[in-house]
């Protein structure tokens, strides 16, 4: 982890409800992992004070070039909308750890819901460059929110809406409902979105005994652990476990499902 000065490459809609800003940096700061994020400060004042937490969705190498896929949903991710190429980023990372890698010849099966997509679909490409067989379902409420469709090139996901409006008539839960029970064998799960469909994530997970990570989606203050304030409840002796440095990625067995 290190705090270092990045620059914005580009910000762009991907569509109604998503964005992807993509930033670069010189060769001191470290590459990070699917799972990983950083924390922006995303205006050059002290208003917002906090940072804002962003998982990773993509990163070249070659260029030293990350990308995030954010939501506009309040003062903070507006003022990173509003970030044009050229300007200067204040970023702290990569932080975090990451999603466990396969095991053998397991199957990966992955989903995604709403913003997040990000996280999932870095870990995709990664999956799909080390030659594993993968299977990606993408969940929104209405067509407004599927990204447009460059950004799933070469990954061909099931998409499902809840309104019906594009793919699927349903939730990605529901669409995962529709397969066979043999689709799950020997194999593993990944997950970003919200909690309830976590939780859901986790109950199929259970039914097929398979193995099941997911990426929390949680409120930050400090991003490093000191403050506490991401903490959610776990059935380890710990009791408590904070997203930002034990996680944000958990074996979906250790969560105390609400």
């Amino acid at each position: 982890m290190r705090q270092f000065s990045a620059t914005v490459v580009s910000n762009i809609s991907l569509c109604r409800d998503l964005y992807r800003i993509d930033f670069a940096w010189d060769a001191r700061a470290v590459g990070p992992a699917p799972g990983q994020f950083f924390t922006v400060r995303v205006s050059d004042s002290t208003v917002p004070l906090l940072r804002r937490p962003f998982a990773v969705s993509g990163y070249a190498s070659d260029t030293r070039t990350a990308s995030a896929i954010y939501q506009r949903r309040g003062r903070g991710t507006d003022l990173l909308a509003a970030r044009q190429a050229g300007e200067r980023l204040d970023v702290i990372g990569p932080l975090g750890n990451t999603f466990p890698p396969p095991k053998n010849s397991q199957r990966c099966f992955l989903a995604a819901g709403g913003i997040g997509l990000g996280p999932v679909l870095y870990l995709a490409r990664h999956l799909v460059r080390d030659g594993r067989d993968i299977s990606l379902v993408f969940g929104a409420r209405t067509s407004a929110g599927v990204p447009a469709a460059g950004t799933f090139d070469g990954l061909s996901p099931a998409v499902c809406t809840d309104d019906g409006s594009q793919g699927f008539p349903g939730s990605a839960i529901d669409y995962l409902n529709t397969l066979e029970p043999g689709t799950f064998q020997d194999t593993v799960l990944y997950a970003c979105g919200p909690m309830a469909m976590l939780k859901e994530y986790h109950a199929i997970a259970a039914t097929h005994q398979c193995p099941c990570y997911v990426s929390i989606e949680q409120v930050m203050a400090c991003g490093v652990g000191a403050c506490m304030g991401c903490a959610i409840r776990v059935t380890t002796e710990a009791t408590y476990a904070r997203v930002c440095t034990d996680g944000p990625v958990f074996d979906s067995g250790v969560i105390v499902w609400t």
